[in-house]
């Protein structure tokens, strides 16, 4: 008599554990998206500091920059992105690099803008053209 009491109770408990296990993977596949956009993003920044650091003169230095950047955000998913430079190549000098990234949430709606910063100092003992 006691189990004709439990009838359909694992189908009541389906119904109520299902819709909460796949919010909680949700979750976790939403913040594995955000977390390897930023990555990718601080990649690109790295990246485009250095080879702006690389370059023989200013003006080479934003195309450089760009390049490398565009190289590492290739076949991701940022429909927007932007690279913004300071600083001038002149032995010893600083340059920084920040990369913004605009990518979509996959099958949420929206999107996420990922920020990644990154300063590399041009080599003191190289000379530059003037």
């Amino acid at each position: 008599m006691g189990r004709r009491g439990e009838r359909g109770s694992a189908t009541v408990e389906l119904a109520v554990a299902a819709p909460a296990v796949l919010a909680l993977v949700g979750l976790v596949v939403l913040g594995g998206r955000v977390e390897t956009a930023r990555q990718v993003v601080a990649q690109a920044a790295e990246d485009a500091a250095r080879a702006a650091t690389l370059a023989r003169s200013n003006s080479a230095m934003s195309g450089d920059a760009q390049a490398a950047a565009a190289a590492d955000l290739a076949g991701r998913d940022c429909g927007a992105w932007n690279l913004s430079l300071s600083g001038v190549v002149s032995p010893g000098a600083v340059i920084s690099a920040r990369v913004t990234c605009t990518t979509g949430l996959g099958m949420l709606p929206g999107s996420f803008t990922a920020t990644g910063t990154a300063s590399a100092v041009v080599d003191s003992y190289r000379g530059v053209a003037r």
